[in-house]
């Protein structure tokens, strides 16, 4: 009897430290809740896009369209202020409203008619070959410029799947929310053959838009391994605020993994596949990466 009965404490005792363990502290009320932050922040996002629309008048056009978002949820800049920082000490909860906010995007692109391809980054793929998404990491990030958080590392070992000529495109799409300082976020992706020989790709991000740059082995070489990251870099001029918004946010990324059969491209003239949108506006190259600006359809229409 005194065996069952200690069994049933300790069983209690059990379930209640799961209780205790699974039970995540709430948001101080003096901070905006996680869905009052994340239903700001999808419009901050919006306001955004509808001012990159005016390269002329952007930064007038930013401060008007903030405002307004603030006024339609009734919060001071001082109360977001403060919010913001809090969740920037708490960056777990930032990664997990940033996540709900990249799904949120996703549904109203698709409620607009967007392509699964297009949501993905891939306008395209020619007939000439094959292309596959090997990114296993997180699809969404919100990166600050504060250690650790301000970068996101990743490495991929080849598999039985990988060819000898195979190409790689790394794509995302990147959003800033700064009150003040420089906008300096990072790309980087480096392929190693199987002879150590290492091919570097590196895209310096500054504006909120679609990024990709890509690596190929086009001697044939095969891969080693495939390593990279994203960096958000700390602002170092003089009089910057360590508590003002700084934040830089990372979505739909992907990790291409492009084949091309080259007698069957060279037969029928068809070019390599992309895995960019042929539809993309305002493209420019650097090297092999491809930069592209997302048209602010969804902003016009859901911003109000």
């Amino acid at each position: 009897m005194k065996q069952r009965g200690a069994t049933f404490v300790l069983a209690i005792a059990l379930f209640a430290m799961g209780l205790f363990l699974g039970c995540k502290p709430s948001v101080p009320s003096k901070y905006l809740s996680e869905k009052e932050m994340e239903n700001l922040l999808y419009d901050f996002h919006l306001a955004e896009a509808m001012a990159r629309q005016d390269d002329n008048n952007y930064d007038f056009n930013l401060v008007a369209y903030r405002a307004a978002v603030l006024k339609k949820y009734g919060i001071s800049e001082a109360d977001f202020d403060s919010s913001m920082v809090y969740y920037m000490r708490h960056t777990s909860r930032l990664q997990d409203i940033y996540k709900r906010l990249a799904e949120r995007m996703e549904d109203k692109a698709r409620e607009l008619g967007s392509s699964e391809g297009a949501l993905a980054g891939l306008g395209r793929a020619s007939a000439s070959g094959d292309t596959v998404d090997i990114w296993q990491g997180e699809t969404s990030l919100a990166l600050i410029p504060f250690s650790p958080y301000n970068i996101y590392t990743f490495t991929y070992t080849p598999d039985s799947t990988f060819r000898k000529g195979d190409s790689f495109v790394l794509a995302c799409n990147t959003d800033f929310i700064f009150q003040d300082g420089v906008r300096d976020g990072i790309l980087n992706m480096a392929v190693v053959y199987k002879n150590d020989s290492v091919a570097s790709n590196v895209l310096h991000l500054s504006s909120s838009s679609t990024q990709s740059l890509s690596i190929a082995d086009d001697d044939t070489l095969g891969i080693k391994r495939i390593v990279g990251f994203f960096l958000l870099n700390k602002n170092c001029q003089a009089g910057a605020s360590m508590s003002t918004m700084q934040l830089m946010s990372v979505s739909h990324i992907h990790l291409f993994k492009c084949r091309v059969d080259k007698r069957k491209a060279k037969g029928d003239g068809l070019a390599p596949p992309s895995p960019y949108d042929s539809l993309s506006r305002d493209s420019q190259s650097t090297r092999s990466a491809r930069r592209t600006k997302r048209p602010a359809s969804l902003a016009e229409r859901d911003f109000r």
